[in-house]
């Protein structure tokens, strides 16, 4: 049974991280004409999702191997855009697990979900910082940490209704004989 269990772990977890992979291929930038590098994120549910349904470790790990993937997919491992979405991802990870084990009762997926995005965008806002050292980047920041918000409650909304309808899947797959 121990094993089984452990398969069927190994299964979601491969199909969140799928799920991750491709969600960040479709995705379009959004309102790229007012603030270019804009998108919702859609395929961080896939790393929310993984914090809740399984833990930190998963979380982390699933923010780590969806940039590095999607980056051997589209063949720009180790580009700014790698290092920029590396650095966001993994970040956003680890600071969504910390407020998560710190407020589990008192902050929301909702709430951990919009510290990972204001997270995601401050972090990349930094790598690029250092790296140009414009001080004109500055004026961009706002609108990052804003978008990094909406977008952080945006993706926190659908991670909780996933989470709910597996979570109903599995208490429903319970009462069933087979």
């Amino acid at each position: 049974m121990q094993s089984q269990n452990r398969i069927r772990k190994l299964t979601i977890l491969s199909l969140v991280l799928a799920s991750g992979i491709a969600l960040n291929l479709v995705e379009p930038p959004f309102l790229f004409f007012l603030a270019p590098g804009i998108k919702i994120g859609f395929s961080n549910i896939a790393t929310l999702f993984a914090l809740y349904y399984f833990g930190g470790v998963e979380a982390i790990l699933i923010g780590a191997l969806r940039p590095i993937i999607v980056s051997l997919i589209k063949g720009n491992i180790f580009t700014l855009e790698f290092i920029l979405s590396f650095s966001g991802s993994v970040s956003a990870a680890i600071l969504m697990l910390i407020f998560k084990k710190m407020g589990d009762k008192k902050i929301s997926i909702k709430g951990v979900s919009i510290i990972g995005g204001i997270t995601h965008n401050l972090v990349q806002f930094v790598v690029i910082y250092i790296m140009t050292l414009n001080k004109l980047l500055l004026f961009y920041l706002p609108l990052l940490l804003f978008f990094g918000g909406v977008s952080g409650f945006i993706i926190g909304l659908i991670t909780q209704f996933l989470i709910n309808r597996v979570k109903k899947f599995e208490d429903e797959e319970k009462l069933t004989p087979w």
